[in-house]
């Protein structure tokens, strides 16, 4: 077995560490890092990583340990960031890190043994520290690797189609608590969040604006601002990366999974850097991978589902070669490499591309079909290249109540606290809420590789409702294994900014993003798109009544009655982008 990267030689093989270190910001501030120096002669390259989770971890549940990267003649410097574990400051997401990344990249710089170049690495908000440190262009910064990471911190980040990222924030904002409170002495309210943690999958339960764990003030207050600035208003403006792109003027490998929850924003990266950034240096120095990966930790075996040992994480031998390449200048394989390296699941081997999304993919219309009872598995609905005729539409009820349930999919952080990965959809594919439309067994092999959209013509009995779209390769023996997934909220169907309600019982359009993959539907697997209203508890349940999601509550709930419509006048379909073979 051949990975496409392969650890190069080691160049020191003994490592010295300073921890504690203190970094003053603009403001007075201090944030603490720990260095970890090659013993020998230097000076050395910096590769800096700043998280939120505690310097002494260094996001190693994926990368390799701090002193793994210093044995190849990197100064790593691993740095708490402000209000975490041991830095100063008031803690926030995303408030301070433009002006703290770029002071820590000019002291990093100067540090006893640095050569004054420094690169930086991490993923999910690690990812989102570099991006937001290279907007502002500080001299010393040459290289970043941001991994698994958003574009946009509403779009993808907290909200999808409207919806909220209901497992994500609850977890996430839960899990960073429990640092808040340990820094202010309350180790009692600590150990309840950890409990609250461990039992995240009952507390979903509990709609977001009701959860118990981080209503103490000072706590977590960002977790109710994101519930109630639920559409794209100033308050996300500030922080996206969107609209910025011109700011960044470095090169930068991005690294995605093709089951992370922000595959798209990793995408639309490297894409838009490639076009928009700020020099021809950056724009010519763009690198995609994407794994068959979810969150975390990076490996072959994602959620129910083995894509082989071609799929192990090969990032850390990566990330040496992108570093030895823009901090030191040399020559390596990656000088003949093409820009994108995309791991193709169902071949389960990696393949190489000059661009994303592939030019020779053929975008390919499949139209959803039935006799009107497309309901379950023991519907009669399929999915074909035939545009439809005069045919009856499909009815099925969404109950807030009683939501279809997630089973793996593109969710964060953690695969045993929120739904993540691969899995059979069995279990959901025989509730009457959920449609199901399959074509018969292919003849031959058929390669998907890009961006999926469903076009769906619906009616909803309510004033705002979901509408939710999956894609599925469902095997010879019946497992149906999920590739990507997407929800719209009605009253966002034509703006992120200002939604507005749906009348009930009139027919919409409404594009669904069901997102990006490479999959190829292997002869005799059949290809599969489930429709439905809920997929929870990836994303919260839409009460139907049409209220901010602050203020919705059990009280609001009530039962839609959803019309699919697929016939010549609403033709609803799936686009799937097929790569010749």
């Amino acid at each position: 077995m051949t990975l496409p990267w392969q650890d190069p030689p080691v160049r020191f093989r003994e490592v010295e560490v300073e921890r504690h270190e203190p970094a003053r910001m603009r403001d007075g501030t201090l944030l603490y890092a720990d260095i970890y120096r090659p013993k020998g002669e230097g000076p050395w390259p910096v590769l800096l990583i700043r998280h939120p989770y505690d310097k002494t971890q260094a996001e190693n549940i994926s990368y390799a340990h701090p002193s793994w990267y210093a044995r190849y003649g990197y100064m790593v410097v691993v740095q708490d960031i402000r209000g975490r574990w041991m830095s100063e400051g008031e803690w926030y997401p995303f408030l301070h890190e433009e002006n703290d990344g770029c002071d820590t990249v000019l002291w990093a710089a100067g540090l006893p043994g640095s050569n004054g170049q420094v690169g930086m690495y991490g993923f999910s908000y690690a990812g989102a520290t570099q991006l937001l440190s290279a907007v502002h262009q500080p001299a010393p910064l040459k290289a970043i690797m941001p991994a698994l990471t958003g574009s946009n911190y509403y779009e993808g980040w907290t909200y999808r189609g409207g919806a909220l990222h209901h497992a994500f924030t609850q977890s996430w904002a839960t899990f960073l608590a429990q640092d808040t409170a340990r820094k202010q002495g309350d180790y009692a309210l600590e150990g309840n969040l950890a409990g609250a943690l461990g039992n995240a999958w009952a507390n979903y339960w509990i709609p977001p604006q009701y959860f118990p764990f981080l209503t103490q003030e000072g706590l977590a207050p960002y977790y109710y601002d994101w519930l109630k600035h639920d559409t794209y208003d100033d308050y996300w403006k500030r922080w996206s990366i969107r609209g910025r792109y011109d700011k960044i003027t470095l090169p930068a490998l991005h690294i995605g999974g093709w089951y992370d929850v922000f595959l798209e924003g990793t995408i639309e990266n490297f894409t838009r850097l490639r076009t928009e950034a700020g020099s021809q240096l950056a724009r010519q120095n763009q690198k995609l991978i994407i794994g068959p990966w979810y969150h975390m930790p990076w490996h072959q075996h994602v959620g129910g589902f083995d894509f082989g040992e071609a799929g192990r994480n090969c990032v850390d031998a990566l990330q040496v070669l992108w570093l030895d390449k823009y901090l030191r200048g040399e020559s390596n394989q990656l000088d003949q490499e093409a820009p994108v390296a995309l791991f193709v699941m169902g071949d389960q081997k990696w393949r190489f591309e000059d661009e994303w999304p592939l030019k020779q993919a053929q975008a390919t219309r499949f139209f959803f079909h039935s006799g009107g009872r497309a309901n379950s598995l023991n519907g009669d609905g399929w999915l074909d290249r035939q545009s439809p005729g005069d045919e009856l539409p499909d009815v099925f009820t969404y109950d807030p109540r009683l939501p279809v349930m997630s089973v793996g999919g593109h969710s964060c952080c953690v695969n045993t606290l929120t739904p993540m990965g691969a899995f059979d959809q069995r279990s959901q594919e025989y509730r009457n809420d959920v449609l199901i439309y399959t074509t018969p067994p292919l003849t031959e092999d058929v390669a998907v590789i890009g961006t999926l959209e469903v076009t769906l013509y619906a009616a909803s009995s309510a004033v705002d409702t979901d509408f939710t779209a999956k894609l599925v390769d469902v095997h010879p023996d019946g497992q149906a294994i999920n590739l990507g997934e997407g929800i719209l909220r009605a009253r966002f169907r034509e703006s992120q900014e200002q939604p507005t309600p749906i009348e009930p019982d009139r027919v919409y359009k409404y594009q669904i993003l069901v997102g990006s993959t490479a999959n190829v539907f292997k002869a005799g697997h059949r290809i599969r798109v489930e429709i439905s209203s809920s997929n929870f508890p990836t994303f919260d349940r839409n009460s139907n009544s049409g209220k901010p999601l602050a203020e919705a509550g059990p009280a609001d709930w009530f039962v839609a009655t959803q019309t699919i419509f697929h016939d010549n006048r609403y033709p609803s379909h799936i686009v799937l982008p097929i790569v010749p073979r």
